[in-house]
């Protein structure tokens, strides 16, 4: 039996977290969608669009390769601002925040887009 390598590789996951990194500590940056942002930064206890970039800054440093929780492949946005862009979705136990996070984001023409940031729901060690 042939096994296919399925996407994403470690590699492709590692430049993904590297290109994130990059776009949030240089700020550019966006959100996918202005209306499901404000229920989840308002959950956070965010007031302010900064530190919403300050806090995903930190929270990236935090992710390794294994915390990636989303599609193989990555899914494809449907969101109008990044439609079609690949979504990277990552789970973990945040030191920072203490409490199991989930994020998703996309990279488009190398800009962080912030697509969903709030507490999971199915945090790894109940079988994600």
């Amino acid at each position: 039996m042939i096994l296919l390598h399925q996407r994403p590789s470690k590699r492709e996951i590692d430049k993904r977290l590297k290109d994130a990194r990059k776009a949030v500590t240089e700020r550019r940056v966006l959100f996918a969608n202005d209306a499901k942002v404000v229920g989840e930064l308002m959950a956070l206890d965010i007031d302010d669009t900064d530190e919403v970039w300050e806090l995903i800054e930190e929270l990236l440093e935090e992710l390794e390769l294994d915390d990636y929780a989303g599609g193989r492949p990555p899914q494809r946005s449907t969101e109008p601002q990044i439609a079609n862009s690949e979504l990277w979705a990552f789970c973990w136990n945040s030191p920072k925040l203490k409490e199991w996070m989930y994020l998703k984001f996309a990279i488009k023409e190398s800009c962080f887009c912030y697509v969903s940031l709030h507490k999971s729901k199915f945090p790894k060690d109940k079988n994600l």
